[in-house]
């Protein structure tokens, strides 16, 4: 997609705002849902920072949706723990109109899954030297005999 040169207008970054809050009405609260969490048993919704240009093409909408933990997620069983999704969606805005404009949400699982009382951990980013010690280790090991196609024989 080829966007026009030029900073984004101020009217194009409440759009982008406008149609993120939009999505989450409107689809994620659905997408939650499938996920165990229940924005119906409190006072739930979404709660949308202020947006951002960070280029210009891209707009940048942090969030948070208020919602209960109600059934399974990610083998978690219900606990009915009011907590906050957080989130940012990233609007490529560079199209003329905004139907044609591409979301890229994250949402922040590991912060739902600390604020249920699971404890998780994350192992450090490898170093230049440790990583450039695994590729080699990786590459040298023997690889499985494989058939016609490239199917292991």
């Amino acid at each position: 997609m080829a966007c026009p040169e030029g900073p984004l207008e101020p009217d194009v970054i409440a759009a982008a705002a406008r149609s993120v809050e939009a999505d989450v009405v409107d689809g994620f609260a659905r997408m939650v849902t499938a996920r165990g969490f229940s924005p119906e048993l409190h006072d739930s919704g979404l709660t949308a920072n202020e947006a951002l240009a960070t280029s210009d093409h891209l707009v940048v909408v942090p969030w948070v949706y208020h919602c209960t933990h109600t059934g399974d997620f990610l083998g978690v069983p219900p606990t009915y723990i009011q907590l906050e999704l957080r989130g940012t969606t990233f609007v490529h805005a560079c199209a003329a109109g905004s139907d044609d404009w591409e979301y890229y949400r994250y949402i922040d699982f590991i912060g739902a899954l600390q604020q249920l009382g699971v404890a998780t951990t994350s192992r450090p980013a490898l170093s230049g030297e440790e990583f450039d010690n695994w590729d080699k280790n990786r590459q040298d090991r023997p690889q499985p005999p494989t058939g016609e196609g490239g199917a292991p024989a």
